[in-house]
């Protein structure tokens, strides 16, 4: 099973950026040494998960603080992680252009590099918190290259986290008042075109939608922001699972989240 860390060059964000790779090629579950999960064939060219970190990690939390290693090997999956810092994966007022970065570039450069496919009907993207956002953000608003969106105690409602400064008290969002004008600038202008309940209400109508797989625990601090959200998704008929568990907004519900969605996407 590899895994790498390392740097590439990014045009849309004119800079080299960190990421993360696992690649199930080598793996001994691939190589037939052990048994892969049952219904998972192993392929040349396997699919591809996009995996995209909260607001208080970056690129690495997902390996160091998850089974994603075991779970990607397991589901014969590759698996990018792609640093974003604190842009909510948007292109950045006063900042570079992380949503182009992730939608348009890091498939093309990701497939060239390390033979994965990344065709429409192969690629997923998922991500907690920030990242379970931004998931949602890049699948509403491009239906047709996704295969499927997971997004785990997701900031569902973009304008109290951005406008009220509800959450602002809380330990792991010190500095975010700061960091917020770098993206939408110094009056912290609401962007209705990147809400989820608008981008939902888009993507309803488009005549290819992916699966969509939604975690959070009953005791999360944005718990009420998820549910209106699955019950919005609910009246435009969206193509989703919803499930929730007694639990907070922690690894541990998280490393579950995946292996649950990787089950749900992957095995027929």
């Amino acid at each position: 099973m590899a895994f790498f860390s390392g740097t590439l060059y990014s045009k849309a964000l004119n800079m080299d950026t960190s990421f993360a790779v696992i690649l199930p090629h080598d793996s001994r579950k691939h190589r037939g040494i052990e048994e892969i999960h049952p219904g998972i064939v192993p392929r040349d060219k396997p699919k591809t998960l996009i995996l995209l970190h909260g607001l208080s990690d970056n690129y690495m939390a997902w390996a160091h603080r998850t089974s994603i290693l075991r779970y990607a090997e397991d589901y014969d999956v590759a698996v990018l992680i792609p640093e974003v810092q604190r842009s909510f994966y948007m292109d950045m007022k006063n900042g570079p252009a992380y949503f182009t970065y992730i939608t348009e570039e890091l498939t093309a450069l990701a497939g060239e590099m390390f033979q994965i496919s990344t065709a429409a009907e192969d690629l997923m993207i998922a991500g907690l918190s920030m990242g379970g956002y931004g998931a949602l953000a890049c699948g509403f608003t491009y239906p047709e290259r996704y295969s499927g969106v997971g997004a785990f105690s997701s900031v569902a409602n973009l304008r109290k986290f951005v406008c009220d400064d509800v959450f602002a008290s809380r330990k792991e969002l010190q500095g975010w008042i700061k960091d917020r004008t770098g993206i939408f600038g110094e009056a912290v202008n609401y962007p209705t075109d990147k809400d989820l309940f608008y981008l939902a209400d888009k993507a309803s109508q488009s005549a290819k939608q992916p699966r969509i797989f939604m975690t959070c625990g009953t005791e999360d601090f944005m718990y009420d922001d998820n549910v209106e959200l699955r019950d919005y998704m609910r009246t435009k008929n969206l193509d989703f699972c919803y499930e929730e568990w007694p639990g907070i907004h922690e690894w541990g519900f998280w490393d579950k989240s995946i292996q649950m969605m990787l089950k749900h996407f992957l095995i027929k």
